[in-house]
Protein backbone atom coordinates (compact mmCIF):
# COMPACT_ATOMS: atom_id res chain seq x y z
CA UNK A 1 0.00 0.00 0.00
CA UNK A 2 2.69 2.12 0.83
CA UNK A 3 4.49 1.45 -2.08
CA UNK A 4 1.24 2.16 -4.32
CA UNK A 5 0.84 5.66 -2.31
CA UNK A 6 4.43 6.72 -3.35
CA UNK A 7 4.03 6.16 -6.65
CA UNK A 8 1.04 7.83 -6.69
CA UNK A 9 2.59 10.57 -5.48
CA UNK A 10 5.44 10.44 -7.70
CA UNK A 11 3.05 10.64 -11.04
CA UNK A 12 1.07 13.31 -9.46
CA UNK A 13 4.18 15.84 -9.20
CA UNK A 14 5.11 14.94 -12.68
CA UNK A 15 4.35 18.06 -14.64
CA UNK A 16 2.92 15.59 -17.96
CA UNK A 17 0.40 13.95 -15.49
CA UNK A 18 -2.66 15.99 -15.65
CA UNK A 19 -2.06 16.60 -19.26
CA UNK A 20 -1.61 13.17 -19.96
CA UNK A 21 -5.55 12.60 -18.28
CA UNK A 22 -6.93 15.36 -20.08
CA UNK A 23 -5.85 14.58 -23.40
CA UNK A 24 -7.21 11.26 -23.07
CA UNK A 25 -10.79 12.73 -21.88
CA UNK A 26 -10.47 15.02 -24.87
CA UNK A 27 -9.84 12.63 -27.75
CA UNK A 28 -12.66 10.62 -25.46
CA UNK A 29 -14.74 13.46 -25.97
CA UNK A 30 -13.69 14.45 -29.73
CA UNK A 31 -14.82 10.74 -31.27
CA UNK A 32 -17.94 10.59 -29.20
CA UNK A 33 -19.35 14.01 -30.40
CA UNK A 34 -17.85 13.33 -34.13
CA UNK A 35 -19.60 9.85 -34.01
CA UNK A 36 -22.62 11.24 -32.87
CA UNK A 37 -22.06 14.26 -35.90
CA UNK A 38 -21.90 11.30 -38.38
CA UNK A 39 -24.73 9.61 -36.57
CA UNK A 40 -23.32 6.12 -36.25
CA UNK A 41 -24.22 6.56 -32.35
CA UNK A 42 -28.13 5.83 -32.95
CA UNK A 43 -28.04 3.84 -29.96
CA UNK A 44 -28.63 7.68 -27.68
CA UNK A 45 -31.97 8.02 -26.73
CA UNK A 46 -31.35 12.05 -26.75
CA UNK A 47 -30.87 14.98 -29.63
CA UNK A 48 -28.96 18.01 -29.53
CA UNK A 49 -31.27 21.16 -30.54
CA UNK A 50 -30.84 22.02 -33.92
CA UNK A 51 -30.27 26.07 -32.37
CA UNK A 52 -26.52 24.62 -30.81
CA UNK A 53 -25.34 22.91 -34.12
CA UNK A 54 -23.61 24.55 -36.62
CA UNK A 55 -22.60 24.24 -40.50
CA UNK A 56 -19.72 22.51 -41.23
CA UNK A 57 -18.20 25.74 -42.91
CA UNK A 58 -19.01 28.13 -39.53
CA UNK A 59 -17.93 25.21 -37.41
CA UNK A 60 -14.51 24.75 -39.78
CA UNK A 61 -13.96 28.66 -39.03
CA UNK A 62 -14.85 27.76 -35.38
CA UNK A 63 -12.67 25.48 -34.51
CA UNK A 64 -9.68 27.33 -36.71
CA UNK A 65 -9.91 30.45 -33.86
CA UNK A 66 -10.31 27.66 -31.07
CA UNK A 67 -7.18 26.15 -31.74
CA UNK A 68 -5.27 28.86 -31.88
CA UNK A 69 -6.66 30.25 -28.93
CA UNK A 70 -5.23 27.80 -27.26
CA UNK A 71 -2.42 26.90 -28.29
CA UNK A 72 -1.71 31.01 -27.43
CA UNK A 73 -3.26 30.54 -23.97
CA UNK A 74 -0.79 27.33 -23.83
CA UNK A 75 2.28 29.29 -24.89
CA UNK A 76 0.98 32.31 -22.56
CA UNK A 77 0.85 29.42 -19.63
CA UNK A 78 4.33 28.39 -20.39
CA UNK A 79 6.29 31.33 -20.53
CA UNK A 80 4.97 32.76 -17.48
CA UNK A 81 5.61 29.81 -15.56
CA UNK A 82 9.77 29.89 -16.42
CA UNK A 83 9.00 33.98 -15.09
CA UNK A 84 7.65 32.56 -12.02
CA UNK A 85 10.48 29.55 -11.62
CA UNK A 86 13.36 31.93 -12.45
CA UNK A 87 12.08 34.38 -9.91
CA UNK A 88 11.64 31.68 -7.45
CA UNK A 89 15.07 30.48 -8.16
CA UNK A 90 16.76 33.96 -8.00
CA UNK A 91 15.09 35.25 -5.02
CA UNK A 92 13.93 32.21 -3.12
CA UNK A 93 15.75 29.33 -3.44
CA UNK A 94 15.49 26.41 -6.36
CA UNK A 95 13.99 23.66 -3.31
CA UNK A 96 10.53 25.76 -3.85
CA UNK A 97 10.28 25.29 -7.74
CA UNK A 98 8.79 22.21 -7.00
CA UNK A 99 5.85 23.31 -4.91
CA UNK A 100 5.07 25.61 -7.68
CA UNK A 101 4.86 22.65 -10.25
CA UNK A 102 3.24 20.25 -7.93
CA UNK A 103 0.03 22.80 -7.25
CA UNK A 104 -3.02 21.19 -9.19
CA UNK A 105 -4.21 24.10 -10.29
CA UNK A 106 -1.03 24.72 -12.16
CA UNK A 107 -0.89 21.81 -13.95
CA UNK A 108 -4.90 20.91 -14.71
CA UNK A 109 -4.22 24.62 -16.69
CA UNK A 110 -1.55 23.14 -18.64
CA UNK A 111 -4.11 19.71 -19.26
CA UNK A 112 -6.49 21.95 -20.21
CA UNK A 113 -4.94 24.20 -22.85
CA UNK A 114 -2.90 21.48 -24.29
CA UNK A 115 -6.30 18.76 -24.52
CA UNK A 116 -8.07 21.64 -25.97
CA UNK A 117 -5.70 22.28 -28.84
CA UNK A 118 -6.38 18.42 -29.06
CA UNK A 119 -10.08 18.40 -29.65
CA UNK A 120 -9.96 20.67 -31.93
CA UNK A 121 -7.69 19.45 -34.14
CA UNK A 122 -9.58 16.08 -34.45
CA UNK A 123 -12.95 17.97 -34.66
CA UNK A 124 -11.02 19.80 -38.11
CA UNK A 125 -9.53 16.64 -39.06
CA UNK A 126 -13.10 14.73 -39.87
CA UNK A 127 -14.83 18.05 -40.88
CA UNK A 128 -14.03 16.26 -44.60
CA UNK A 129 -16.34 13.22 -43.47
CA UNK A 130 -19.47 14.92 -43.57
CA UNK A 131 -22.26 15.39 -45.71
CA UNK A 132 -22.36 18.76 -47.32
CA UNK A 133 -25.03 20.74 -45.43
CA UNK A 134 -24.99 18.76 -42.66
CA UNK A 135 -25.48 20.40 -39.17
CA UNK A 136 -22.38 19.50 -36.60
CA UNK A 137 -21.97 19.65 -32.96
CA UNK A 138 -18.42 20.11 -32.12
CA UNK A 139 -17.81 23.27 -32.53
CA UNK A 140 -21.05 23.80 -30.04
CA UNK A 141 -18.41 21.34 -28.10
CA UNK A 142 -15.53 22.80 -28.86
CA UNK A 143 -17.34 26.66 -27.61
CA UNK A 144 -17.64 24.92 -24.17
CA UNK A 145 -14.69 23.61 -24.21
CA UNK A 146 -12.67 27.45 -24.43
CA UNK A 147 -15.02 28.74 -21.92
CA UNK A 148 -13.99 26.33 -19.45
CA UNK A 149 -9.85 26.77 -20.51
CA UNK A 150 -10.45 30.64 -19.66
CA UNK A 151 -11.85 29.50 -15.97
CA UNK A 152 -8.97 27.44 -16.00
CA UNK A 153 -6.71 30.52 -17.73
CA UNK A 154 -8.22 32.82 -14.67
CA UNK A 155 -7.58 30.25 -11.97
CA UNK A 156 -3.85 30.09 -13.07
CA UNK A 157 -3.26 33.85 -13.34
CA UNK A 158 -4.75 34.22 -9.64
CA UNK A 159 -2.49 31.18 -8.38
CA UNK A 160 0.65 32.76 -9.41
CA UNK A 161 -0.10 36.26 -8.23
CA UNK A 162 -0.46 34.42 -5.21
CA UNK A 163 2.11 32.13 -5.01
CA UNK A 164 4.99 35.02 -6.08
CA UNK A 165 4.28 36.81 -2.65
CA UNK A 166 6.28 35.88 0.05
CA UNK A 167 3.83 35.50 2.43
CA UNK A 168 1.43 33.20 1.00
CA UNK A 169 4.43 30.72 -0.19
CA UNK A 170 5.59 30.75 3.31
CA UNK A 171 2.39 30.19 4.51
CA UNK A 172 2.13 26.97 2.12
CA UNK A 173 5.35 25.93 3.18
CA UNK A 174 4.14 25.97 6.78
CA UNK A 175 1.57 24.20 5.85
CA UNK A 176 2.93 21.50 4.04
CA UNK A 177 5.45 21.32 7.25
CA UNK A 178 2.57 20.99 9.62
CA UNK A 179 0.96 18.19 7.84
CA UNK A 180 4.10 15.87 7.75
CA UNK A 181 4.69 16.70 11.32
CA UNK A 182 1.25 15.77 12.39
CA UNK A 183 1.44 12.50 10.83
CA UNK A 184 4.82 11.70 12.03
CA UNK A 185 3.47 12.67 15.85
CA UNK A 186 0.38 10.46 14.78
CA UNK A 187 3.02 7.38 13.69
CA UNK A 188 4.72 7.24 17.07
CA UNK A 189 1.83 8.49 19.50
CA UNK A 190 1.95 6.23 22.56
CA UNK A 191 4.75 4.61 21.04
CA UNK A 192 7.25 2.70 23.67
CA UNK A 193 10.98 4.20 23.78
CA UNK A 194 13.93 1.63 24.48
CA UNK A 195 15.51 1.24 27.38
CA UNK A 196 19.47 1.96 27.45
CA UNK A 197 19.98 -2.07 27.84
CA UNK A 198 17.80 -2.19 24.79
CA UNK A 199 20.10 0.19 22.87
CA UNK A 200 23.17 -1.66 23.57
CA UNK A 201 21.64 -5.01 21.74
CA UNK A 202 21.72 -2.71 18.67
CA UNK A 203 25.73 -3.41 18.86
CA UNK A 204 25.36 -7.13 18.89
CA UNK A 205 23.27 -7.44 15.49
CA UNK A 206 23.64 -7.53 12.23
CA UNK A 207 23.87 -4.86 10.25
CA UNK A 208 22.69 -4.05 6.82
CA UNK A 209 23.24 -1.43 4.36
CA UNK A 210 21.31 0.85 1.91
CA UNK A 211 20.96 -1.14 -1.57
CA UNK A 212 20.94 2.43 -3.54
CA UNK A 213 22.20 6.08 -3.01
CA UNK A 214 20.05 8.04 -2.32
CA UNK A 215 17.30 9.78 0.67
CA UNK A 216 15.60 7.59 3.11
CA UNK A 217 11.85 7.99 2.24
CA UNK A 218 10.12 5.82 4.03
CA UNK A 219 9.43 2.40 5.80
CA UNK A 220 6.37 0.17 5.87
CA UNK A 221 6.34 -0.56 8.93
CA UNK A 222 3.26 -3.54 9.20
CA UNK A 223 5.27 -5.56 6.34
CA UNK A 224 8.57 -5.63 8.57
CA UNK A 225 6.61 -6.92 11.87
CA UNK A 226 5.89 -9.68 9.28
CA UNK A 227 9.28 -10.25 8.41
CA UNK A 228 10.52 -10.15 12.18
CA UNK A 229 7.31 -12.51 13.34
CA UNK A 230 8.65 -14.87 10.45
CA UNK A 231 12.52 -14.85 11.25
CA UNK A 232 11.92 -14.39 14.85
CA UNK A 233 14.04 -11.53 14.86
CA UNK A 234 14.08 -8.19 16.46
CA UNK A 235 14.91 -5.13 13.82
CA UNK A 236 16.69 -1.78 14.58
CA UNK A 237 16.42 1.14 11.99
CA UNK A 238 18.90 3.79 12.42
CA UNK A 239 18.11 6.22 9.57
CA UNK A 240 15.43 8.79 9.70
CA UNK A 241 13.62 10.47 6.74
CA UNK A 242 15.19 12.73 4.92
CA UNK A 243 18.89 11.44 5.76
CA UNK A 244 21.17 10.76 2.35
CA UNK A 245 22.73 7.44 3.11
CA UNK A 246 24.66 5.38 0.25
CA UNK A 247 25.48 1.94 -0.54
CA UNK A 248 28.03 1.73 2.32
CA UNK A 249 25.59 3.31 4.51
CA UNK A 250 24.32 1.52 7.64
CA UNK A 251 21.09 2.18 7.71
CA UNK A 252 19.78 -0.82 10.69
CA UNK A 253 20.35 -4.17 12.11
CA UNK A 254 18.64 -7.19 13.22
CA UNK A 255 19.93 -9.71 15.96
CA UNK A 256 18.06 -13.76 16.17
CA UNK A 257 16.13 -14.27 19.10
CA UNK A 258 15.85 -17.66 18.34
CA UNK A 259 17.86 -19.75 16.63
CA UNK A 260 20.37 -18.34 14.47
CA UNK A 261 19.90 -17.74 10.72
CA UNK A 262 21.30 -19.94 8.05
CA UNK A 263 23.59 -17.81 5.41
CA UNK A 264 20.41 -18.56 2.71
CA UNK A 265 17.88 -17.05 5.21
CA UNK A 266 19.71 -14.19 6.01
CA UNK A 267 20.19 -13.20 2.16
CA UNK A 268 16.60 -14.11 1.79
CA UNK A 269 15.44 -11.68 4.90
CA UNK A 270 17.79 -8.91 3.57
CA UNK A 271 15.73 -9.01 0.10
CA UNK A 272 12.47 -8.79 2.02
CA UNK A 273 13.64 -6.06 4.23
CA UNK A 274 15.31 -4.13 1.25
CA UNK A 275 11.69 -4.37 -0.53
CA UNK A 276 9.97 -2.63 2.30
CA UNK A 277 12.73 0.68 2.57
CA UNK A 278 12.12 3.22 0.02
CA UNK A 279 15.18 5.63 -1.11
CA UNK A 280 14.74 7.94 -4.15
CA UNK A 281 16.96 10.24 -5.64
CA UNK A 282 14.86 13.59 -4.05
CA UNK A 283 13.35 14.61 -0.79
CA UNK A 284 9.78 14.52 -0.31
CA UNK A 285 8.09 17.10 2.05
CA UNK A 286 5.08 14.41 2.55
CA UNK A 287 7.37 12.05 4.06
CA UNK A 288 9.72 14.42 5.35
CA UNK A 289 8.78 17.43 7.57
CA UNK A 290 12.57 18.38 8.04
CA UNK A 291 12.37 19.15 3.91
CA UNK A 292 9.96 21.94 4.36
CA UNK A 293 11.93 23.28 7.08
CA UNK A 294 14.62 23.37 5.41
CA UNK A 295 13.00 25.59 2.35
CA UNK A 296 11.83 28.16 4.94
CA UNK A 297 15.32 28.50 6.31
CA UNK A 298 16.71 28.96 3.19
CA UNK A 299 14.16 31.33 1.64
CA UNK A 300 15.08 33.02 5.37
CA UNK A 301 18.85 32.94 4.04
CA UNK A 302 18.50 34.56 0.89
CA UNK A 303 16.83 37.44 2.99
CA UNK A 304 19.64 38.00 4.58
CA UNK A 305 22.09 37.68 1.53
CA UNK A 306 23.64 41.42 0.49
CA UNK A 307 22.06 40.89 -2.82
CA UNK A 308 18.75 40.96 -1.60
CA UNK A 309 19.11 42.23 1.57
CA UNK A 310 15.77 41.69 3.06
CA UNK A 311 16.08 41.22 6.76
CA UNK A 312 12.35 41.17 7.32
CA UNK A 313 11.82 38.38 5.29
CA UNK A 314 14.20 36.32 7.65
CA UNK A 315 12.45 37.66 10.60
CA UNK A 316 9.23 36.40 9.09
CA UNK A 317 10.94 32.82 7.91
CA UNK A 318 12.08 32.66 11.76
CA UNK A 319 8.58 33.67 13.30
CA UNK A 320 7.27 30.50 10.86
CA UNK A 321 10.23 28.21 11.95
CA UNK A 322 8.90 28.71 16.20
CA UNK A 323 5.41 27.43 15.31
CA UNK A 324 7.18 24.37 13.21
CA UNK A 325 9.44 23.42 16.04
CA UNK A 326 7.30 23.94 18.79
CA UNK A 327 5.17 21.47 17.61
CA UNK A 328 8.24 18.81 17.88
CA UNK A 329 9.72 20.00 21.34
CA UNK A 330 8.14 17.91 23.53
CA UNK A 331 9.37 14.65 21.49
CA UNK A 332 12.42 12.57 22.93
CA UNK A 333 14.87 11.29 20.95
CA UNK A 334 15.66 7.30 21.35
CA UNK A 335 14.61 4.43 19.25
CA UNK A 336 10.79 3.73 19.54
CA UNK A 337 8.90 0.11 19.82
CA UNK A 338 6.69 1.15 16.25
CA UNK A 339 5.73 -2.42 15.53
CA UNK A 340 5.78 -5.58 18.28
CA UNK A 341 4.04 -8.56 18.88
CA UNK A 342 3.25 -9.42 22.74
CA UNK A 343 4.69 -13.49 22.25
CA UNK A 344 8.01 -13.72 24.31
CA UNK A 345 9.07 -11.27 26.73
CA UNK A 346 12.75 -10.95 28.62
CA UNK A 347 13.21 -8.52 31.29
CA UNK A 348 14.70 -5.63 28.57
CA UNK A 349 12.68 -5.91 25.95
CA UNK A 350 9.63 -7.32 23.45
CA UNK A 351 11.11 -10.79 21.71
CA UNK A 352 9.34 -9.56 18.45
CA UNK A 353 9.74 -5.84 17.41
CA UNK A 354 10.66 -3.25 14.99
CA UNK A 355 12.17 -0.22 16.31
CA UNK A 356 13.16 3.16 14.33
CA UNK A 357 15.31 6.01 15.60
CA UNK A 358 13.02 9.27 16.41
CA UNK A 359 14.28 12.60 15.78
CA UNK A 360 16.59 14.48 17.54
CA UNK A 361 15.63 17.54 18.91
CA UNK A 362 19.00 19.13 19.29
CA UNK A 363 20.12 18.46 15.87
CA UNK A 364 16.84 20.15 14.39
CA UNK A 365 17.15 22.87 16.45
CA UNK A 366 20.92 23.73 15.28
CA UNK A 367 20.35 22.73 11.62
CA UNK A 368 17.31 25.30 11.82
CA UNK A 369 19.03 28.21 13.47
CA UNK A 370 22.48 27.82 13.67
CA UNK A 371 23.44 29.00 9.85
CA UNK A 372 20.72 32.24 10.53
CA UNK A 373 22.07 32.95 13.67
CA UNK A 374 25.80 33.12 11.65
CA UNK A 375 24.76 35.00 8.87
CA UNK A 376 22.24 37.40 10.76
CA UNK A 377 24.83 37.89 13.75
CA UNK A 378 25.67 41.45 12.28
CA UNK A 379 21.65 42.37 12.43
CA UNK A 380 20.40 43.23 16.17
CA UNK A 381 16.62 42.45 15.05
CA UNK A 382 17.39 38.83 13.61
CA UNK A 383 19.20 37.81 16.80
CA UNK A 384 16.33 39.27 18.68
CA UNK A 385 13.82 36.95 16.86
CA UNK A 386 15.88 34.43 17.08
CA UNK A 387 15.49 34.19 20.64
CA UNK A 388 11.62 35.29 20.68
CA UNK A 389 11.33 32.35 18.50
CA UNK A 390 13.47 29.83 21.46
CA UNK A 391 10.72 31.43 23.62
CA UNK A 392 7.75 30.27 21.46
CA UNK A 393 9.33 26.30 21.43
CA UNK A 394 10.11 26.69 24.69
CA UNK A 395 6.35 27.25 25.67
CA UNK A 396 5.72 23.33 24.79
CA UNK A 397 9.33 21.74 25.14
CA UNK A 398 10.14 18.59 27.63
CA UNK A 399 12.61 19.03 30.05
CA UNK A 400 15.86 17.89 28.44
CA UNK A 401 14.73 19.70 25.11
CA UNK A 402 14.53 23.06 27.67
CA UNK A 403 18.19 22.35 28.55
CA UNK A 404 19.02 21.93 24.72
CA UNK A 405 17.22 25.73 23.75
CA UNK A 406 19.18 27.14 26.89
CA UNK A 407 22.61 25.61 25.52
CA UNK A 408 21.66 27.30 21.47
CA UNK A 409 21.07 30.39 23.27
CA UNK A 410 24.41 30.82 24.94
CA UNK A 411 25.48 29.99 21.40
CA UNK A 412 23.56 33.07 20.35
CA UNK A 413 25.82 35.10 22.63
CA UNK A 414 28.78 33.78 21.98
CA UNK A 415 28.56 34.96 18.08
CA UNK A 416 26.91 38.31 18.97
CA UNK A 417 30.41 39.11 21.65
CA UNK A 418 32.46 38.84 18.06
CA UNK A 419 30.29 41.30 17.08
CA UNK A 420 30.68 45.28 17.62
CA UNK A 421 27.32 45.89 19.39
CA UNK A 422 25.95 48.59 21.68
CA UNK A 423 26.05 47.94 24.97
CA UNK A 424 22.34 49.05 24.94
CA UNK A 425 21.72 46.27 22.45
CA UNK A 426 23.19 43.59 24.50
CA UNK A 427 21.27 44.39 27.49
CA UNK A 428 18.32 44.01 25.19
CA UNK A 429 19.75 40.53 23.94
CA UNK A 430 20.59 39.57 27.32
CA UNK A 431 16.65 40.72 28.69
CA UNK A 432 15.66 38.56 26.42
CA UNK A 433 17.48 35.60 27.16
CA UNK A 434 16.54 35.55 30.30
CA UNK A 435 13.15 35.37 29.79
CA UNK A 436 13.85 32.25 28.21
CA UNK A 437 15.76 30.75 31.53
CA UNK A 438 13.14 31.36 33.74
Amino acid sequence: MIRLKSFYRWMKEKIWFYPSIFCVVAITLAFFVISYDLGTMKSLSFEIPTIFLTSIDMGESILGIIAGAFITITTFTFSTTMVVLTMYTSQYTPRVIKNFLSQKETLQAFGIFVSGFLYAMIALLFLSNYEEGADIASSTVGIAYILVGLVFFFRFVNNVASYIQTGNLLDRLKENAYASIGAYKKAIEGKEVLTDIAKGKIKQGTSFYAEEDGYFQEIDYSKMIIIAKDYRIELFFLKVTGQFVTKKTKIGSYREIAQPLTEKQQETLLLEIRKYIFIGKERTEAQDFDYSIQKVVEVGMRGLSPGINDPNTAIQCIQILSLMLRELSPLSKGYLIMEKIEEEESINMTRVMVCAEAIDFEILLTKTFQQLVHYGSGDMMVIKAVIKALQVINENSSYNNHQKIIEFSSFIIRKIEKEKYDEAELKVVQSEIQELTK
